[in-house]
């Protein structure tokens, strides 16, 4: 028997980012790659803040929210870098 098709389209199924960022986290895990491991673990991090500041205990962040947290966090991170390589830190950069 042949299931009746509806008119609606067909959509793949999209993960959500931070639900992408979790399965990332997983991957990660079994990997054993740490510095991935490390970023991704300060950016849910980063997420889970914003989301608390935003929208409460129990709130969960939008994809666009979400990437803003992102660049944020990118930002934040690129400013670190050129500031240590302004006074000369190689060992900072290179963490």
């Amino acid at each position: 028997m042949i299931a009746a098709q509806s008119n609606q389209p067909r959509r793949p199924f999209l993960m959500s980012f931070i639900s992408q960022i979790s399965e990332d986290l997983k991957n990660a895990m079994r990997a054993k790659d740490t510095v991935a491991l490390n970023v991704i673990r300060n950016l849910k991090s980063a997420l889970k803040y914003a989301a608390i500041e935003k929208l409460g205990a129990d709130g969960e962040l939008g994809d666009t929210d979400a990437l803003a947290v992102v660049r944020k966090e990118i930002k934040k991170l690129q400013d670190s870098v050129e500031g240590a390589e302004k006074a000369g830190r190689a060992e900072a950069v290179d963490a």
